[in-house]
């Protein structure tokens, strides 16, 4: 329940950013909702890309191979050295949507595919984490496919009892609320945005519907193909005055996120709900004012 440290600096905020989903396919079964991706653009590079934005990422991370073809076509934008063991993309600069984002250091997370400049028309470079939303106010308007990295409280929450408190161990968020009127806190990652709620076996069976059948898939996850397991449910989460039917729960057979859960229940004595991403929100607005560790859910 550990995160390195912040090595980000942001300015220029306030503007709304437009995210595009892209879908994923499961088995033979199409999820349009699958991941949210923002633009990005370089200083030097007259090209945008894209970085998935995932919550569930601690940190900000670049991948190999495109930024290799960006250093090959622009002339070493991105200034690479290791650093204790690991190569970092040192002093790097770079705009999420219209916001200005310097770092010391950013590291690496998977090699990902070089640039085919003539072909490829969406060139994913990374993943934006919270270390980008740690000491800013963040608005999520998930029906009009936008974020907002804002400079001060949002003024669309008037009063302090429209929040709810969140916490955010290891530079993670668990949202506080409640699944059939019992307090949880879900771990709120929009890495995983085609699920309602991610949970560990036990608990996958406890949620699911009178004689609902189990429905078995694999997924992709960081390059690796992971079992997983849907079932209908009839649950019903509160968020403040809003609520939410659970429509279906899943179980991954992968331990690494759900490590967490276990963490967390054991070590901190908090109600472990599971792990939700983007899709009980898909027609709301979802506030995270990290440095106050308080969110807000707007129709």
């Amino acid at each position: 329940m550990t995160a390195p440290p912040n090595e980000l600096s942001v300015s220029n905020l306030g503007e709304p950013i437009d995210f595009i989903w892209r879908s994923h396919k499961l088995e033979d079964k199409i999820e349009p909702h699958g991941s949210m991706y923002v633009p990005i653009s370089i200083p030097g590079a007259d090209h945008t890309f894209y970085m998935q934005f995932d919550t569930g990422a601690v940190s900000t991370v670049l991948y190999y191979n495109p930024i290799l073809s960006i250093n090959e076509k622009y002339g070493n934008i991105f200034k690479i050295d290791t650093i204790d063991g690991k190569v970092r993309a040192m002093n790097a600069k770079l705009k999420v949507g219209t916001v200005d984002v310097n770092a010391k250091s950013l590291g690496f997370r998977g090699l990902g595919n070089k640039i085919n400049w003539e072909e490829d028309s969406f060139v994913i470079i990374g993943t934006v984490g919270n270390d980008f939303i740690e000491k800013n106010p963040l608005i999520m308007d998930f029906k009009n496919q936008q974020i907002t990295l804002t400079n001060s409280e949002d003024q669309k929450v008037k009063t302090e009892n429209d929040y709810l408190p969140f916490t955010f161990d290891g530079r993670k968020i668990f949202l506080n609320a409640q699944l059939n009127k019992r307090p949880v806190e879900l771990w709120y990652d929009s890495g995983s945005s085609m699920f309602e709620l991610i949970v560990e076996e036990s608990t996958f069976w406890d949620l699911a519907a009178p004689g609902a059948e189990m429905e078995s898939f694999m997924i992709s996850s960081w390059g690796a193909q992971v079992p997983a397991h849907n079932i209908k449910s009839d649950g019903e989460f509160q968020f403040g005055s809003i609520k939410i039917p659970l429509t279906t729960v899943t179980y991954m057979e992968w331990p690494n996120k759900l490590q967490a859960f276990v963490l967390k229940a054991a070590n901190i004595g908090g109600d472990l709900g599971g792990m939700t991403g983007n899709k009980l929100f898909l027609d709301k607005t979802l506030i995270l004012d990290v440095p106050n560790l308080r969110y807000a859910l707007k129709e």
